[in-house]
């Protein structure tokens, strides 16, 4: 084992990948052929998510999920995810290929709807349970389900059950007449509880879910995932586990907890939630505490009562945890595992772990949708080597840069990412492959970056936000890695609007940290000292409310664009960005606020 008292060095952690990856080892990587194709992938990863689900069955009456004041082990949950799977098959008469949609919030319904309509034979259709009814109504003609388990508030979104044509199970409800077009999720279980069934027998090749894009711009698009795709993406997890675990030893537990337990954050309806919240505790028995929704404080209360010991989420709802005003009067002390993931990690966020955490395990990663999370991750030892940088690329993942032309840039030279690899979707549901993947296989990621000499992938932004103001193309993540230095800011969004001399200018817009009463001309003051002139917005507002997030809980620029028009005030000692029709204003100078952020 290597010892961490000093810094790793890069050599260090290629010598321990290529000893895990290696020939015999858990964690070997070798080449298998799917769907006409070779990719590299872990030899020994489970072929099927029923493989998964299946093992998950031996942890017996251990606890699994808790959930508000509802607790299951492995033997309840497997109870009620039979029944319902005897239900689907028949009673709603669902067979191989089928999809099975899910929208609702996380709960043990939802877990239960994923395993009963996987052991099937069904594709499952995760549907993001943040839309609105135009979003919902989308994703169901876009997948035409044969069946969706819904909750009632999502239930109440749909249209009369007579015009959509496939069945629906609503949980959170009593049963209703025959008339009424649907039944509980309840009544369901209970009639089919110990109620015989077939398991399906699935290949590594066969869809197994439908994951919607969180749908920044335009409406969301399904990325298909094949059973092969998921296994490797829970195996990547293992692999980043036991590289800590070669570089590090082995880690104690800490603050009398004596098991690894996850608290759950993010949606399940996305990658990291299906993986890290469901199938990877499923599959090493782990105990998984689910919040109903949000909240800070009832999550420092779970890890707290329950010795949460991972806690695997995005920047934004950490910097909320960490920084909620009650945080140093709950134990937080079981927590050793903390992950950041989903966009670039904030400046002084690894600082603020520590200072509020301890020296925990730290982690962050890059992955997509379309790759069922996988791309480039990193934790401990390997993410104090390079904190800033989006991770460590996956052993099983293939990284290339191109040009605006689309020519391969040599290595080592940055351009927009593209992946190739065994957990990129082969197409969106019901478009052409040229949709998502070049002509030779490549997926398109929209990012811009580079992998620098040490293996580690740096995102330098959206190729879709870079502003281009006077001929000078400016990544807006620049920017916003810089304003996120200052420490009175706390959340920071910026783009480019339309302007007559410069083509595009940029605004930026900033919420402060809490009792925080920096003005703009302070916070003006602090870019001027680490930007280029050119680089320097040219309108600055400050939002009192949190900025409006998608699914993936990344800022949602659009929204946050549309918001504000630029005009410039001849009159005025500086530019003012005028009232949009939403009554919104905001200013350079006078710091006025955003009164309400959707």
């Amino acid at each position: 084992m290597t010892e961490t008292t000093q810094p790793l060095t890069p050599n260090q952690i290629h010598q321990a990948r290529d000893k895990i990856t290696g020939p015999g080892q858990f964690c070997e990587v070798d080449t298998l052929l799917l769907a006409g194709n070779e990719y590299r992938a872990f030899k020994h990863a489970p072929a099927t998510v029923i493989d998964i689900l299946d093992g998950a069955r031996a942890h017996g009456d251990a606890d699994f999920l808790v959930y508000e004041d509802q607790r299951y082990s492995y033997k309840r949950f497997f109870d009620g995810t039979d029944a319902l799977a005897a239900a689907l098959q028949s009673s709603y008469e669902i067979v191989r290929g089928d999809r099975v949609a899910i929208a609702m919030r996380n709960s043990p319904e939802w877990m239960i709807a994923f395993a009963a309509a996987t052991l099937v034979g069904a594709i499952v259709v995760p549907i993001n349970s943040w839309g609105n009814a135009e979003d919902l109504t989308f994703a169901l003609a876009d997948c035409t389900p044969q069946c969706i388990i819904i909750d009632q508030h999502r239930h109440q979104l749909l249209p009369p059950h007579r015009t959509h044509g496939y069945h629906v199970i609503v949980t959170d409800v009593a049963d209703p007449p025959p008339e009424a077009g649907y039944r509980s999720f309840g009544a369901v279980v209970a009639e089919f509880t110990y109620q015989p069934y077939t398991h399906h027998t699935a290949s590594a090749e066969d869809p197994a879910v439908i994951l919607y894009t969180s749908g920044s711009t335009g409406f969301p698009k399904g990325a298909v995932h094949r059973h092969a795709a998921i296994c490797q993406s829970l195996m990547a997890m293992i692999y980043l586990g036991l590289l800590l675990l070669e570089l590090e030893g082995p880690r104690e537990h800490r603050g009398g907890a004596t098991t690894d337990s996850p608290i759950l954050t993010v949606p399940l309806f996305h990658a990291t939630g299906l993986i890290s919240g469901l199938l990877m505790p499923a599959y090493v028995g782990q105990k998984v505490v689910l919040l109903r929704k949000w909240n800070a404080q009832a999550a420092l209360r779970a890890i707290e009562t329950e010795q949460v010991t991972i806690l695997s989420t995005v920047p934004t709802i950490l910097l909320d945890l960490l920084g909620h005003p009650e945080f140093d009067n709950y134990d937080t002390t079981t927590l050793s595992r903390v992950a950041s993931a989903g966009t670039a990690t904030p400046p002084g966020l690894p600082e603020l772990i520590e200072k509020k955490l301890g020296r925990v395990s730290r982690s962050s990663g890059y992955g997509m949708t379309e790759t069922m999370g996988v791309g480039a991750t990193m934790s401990g030892a390997v993410f104090d080597l390079q904190p800033l940088s989006a991770g460590y690329a996956s052993p099983i993942m293939e990284f290339r840069f191109v040009d605006a032309e689309g020519k391969v840039n040599p290595a080592g030279t940055g351009g927009e990412i593209q992946l190739r690899g065994i957990t990129c979707s082969p197409a969106y549901w019901g478009r052409p492959s040229a949709d998502l993947l070049t002509d030779d296989g490549w997926l398109r990621t929209g990012d811009d970056g580079y992998l620098d000499r040490d293996n580690y992938l740096h995102v330098t932004g959206r190729i879709k936000e870079i502003v281009i103001r006077g001929g000078e193309n400016i990544h807006p993540a620049e920017i916003e890695s810089v304003a996120h230095r200052h420490p009175a800011v706390r959340e920071v969004a910026v783009f480019g609007v339309d302007d007559g001399r410069m083509g595009e200018e940029l605004a930026m817009v900033y919420v402060l940290q809490a009792n925080r009463t920096t003005t703009a001309d302070q916070i003006r003051q602090f870019l001027t000292k680490h930007l280029p002139p050119h680089k320097m917005p040219k309108f600055l507002t400050e939002s009192l409310h949190p900025l409006p997030r998608n699914a993936s809980e990344k800022v949602h620029k659009p929204k946050v664009k549309a918001m504000f028009h630029p005009h410039i005030d001849t009159a005025a000692t500086g530019p003012t960005m005028a009232a949009t029709p939403t009554g919104v204003a905001g200013a350079t100078h006078n710091c006025a606020s955003i009164s309400e952020v959707p």
